[in-house]
């Protein structure tokens, strides 16, 4: 039931995170704006984590981990209440504020919470469980949202997320027993911060992160502009192919989530090699056939439903100590990516180059492989521990 309750906290934060990508045409006609600049809202949200998960995760490092959760889980409550109300696009910025300042210390704690509820031997399998709200989130949450946003309106939508994070929060409270931190000394201070952001062994995760989630977020921001150049879809007809796409993530993480463990650097190059041979894919084909197009579209949530999973355990696997903190910088690294991603897709499409995004996601996608295969954070842990005996 907790690991529960931690899953449907991460499924109402990433639906919340990416309203703007489920809800481009509709938000862009209701502020008066371009697509790329809701896209912004995106780039803003990720600058924003980056730049205070770090301060506010050593600030928050004496708190019950519980309380914590509940702290960010509000905010994207009062986040999505705002935004739902908001007048003009001044205000949807401030709204997507709010919710990014806890974001980045939700995601720090949540996994490590996830491990302790299982046990370190079961760290990948316990941050599979919880991530599968992630996916849910893709499968359900965006589709439901797209379709909601094209069916009632956009407001009625956000203001339904915001009852869905309301009612995850209480649901926190009533299955999750207080979790103090784990040691006595509480992580803070800037030099446990400095130890956190200076640790070698955790470079190469932090270097996998930034590379393929810039690069997966160069397109995904803008999926629906793919898919309606691509696969030749637009409106309502849209919210099919993105289920088919959230069913294909669930699969992903399912798949690789049992694996993560026991094959490390193997599930890590499903998810940075698949990522850029769907999109080598779309740029093969182009938009000359919808069918193939359409398949690539899906089957690209297949390594992108894992690829969470992957990074967090490498870095739990990883991090002796100061998990949280390590958390953080890697939430660092992951938020930086999707900012650079979102960014250069936005340049793309003003520029209607979108296919150079896709581009951008499959060269990431092939760096990234070269990376895993050189490092050893990414190496069975069996070996490594059979290496350190």
């Amino acid at each position: 039931m907790a690991l529960g309750a931690l899953s449907a906290a991460c499924f109402v934060s990433v639906t919340s995170e990416n309203l703007p990508v489920a809800l481009l045409p509709e938000l862009a006609s209701g502020f008066g704006v371009s697509d790329s600049a809701i896209g912004l809202l995106v780039t803003g949200y990720a600058v924003v984590v980056a730049v205070s998960v770090v301060p506010l995760v050593s600030m928050t490092a004496g708190w019950d981990r519980r309380t914590t959760a509940l702290a960010t889980v509000a905010a994207i409550t009062v986040s999505n209440l705002l935004l739902a109300v908001a007048p003009g696009y001044s205000v949807a910025v401030v709204a997507r504020l709010v919710s990014a300042v806890g974001h980045g210390v939700f995601w720090s704690v949540v996994a490590p919470m996830a491990a302790r509820l299982l046990g370190p031997q079961q760290v990948g399998r316990a941050t599979a469980v919880v991530f599968s709200g992630n996916s849910l989130a893709f499968l359900l949450g965006l589709p439901l949202s797209s379709w909601l946003g094209a069916t009632i309106g956009w407001r009625p939508t956000v203001l339904a997320v915001a009852g869905v994070a309301a009612l995850s929060a209480v649901v926190i409270r009533a299955t999750i027993d207080p979790l103090p931190p784990e040691h006595s000394t509480p992580q803070q201070g800037p030099s446990a911060v400095r130890c956190a952001v200076t640790n070698r062994s955790l470079a190469p995760v932090n270097l996998v992160t930034v590379i393929v989630v810039l690069g997966h977020f160069a397109a995904f921001t803008y999926i629906t502009a793919i898919i309606a150049d691509y696969v030749h879809l637009t409106g309502p007809a849209t919210s099919s192919l993105l289920l088919a796409h959230g069913a294909a993530g669930l699969f992903g993480l399912m798949l690789i989530g049992r694996q993560v463990d026991s094959h490390p650097q193997a599930t890590a190059l499903i998810v940075t090699g698949g990522v850029a041979a769907c999109m080598l894919v779309l740029l093969a084909v182009g938009s000359s056939s919808s069918s193939i197009a359409g398949a690539a579209v899906v089957l690209w949530a297949v390594p992108a439903g894992g690829m969470a999973v992957v990074l967090q355990a490498a870095v739990l696997r990883t991090a002796a100590a100061q998990q949280d903190l390590a958390s953080a910088v890697y939430i660092v690294a992951f938020q930086l990516g999707i900012a650079l991603g979102a960014g250069i897709g936005s340049v793309c499409l003003d520029h209607g180059i979108l296919p150079a995004a896709v581009a951008t996601a499959a060269i990431c996608g092939l760096v990234a492989v070269i990376v895993v295969r050189r490092s050893a954070a990414f190496f069975d842990s069996r070996s490594t521990s059979s290496g350190a005996r």
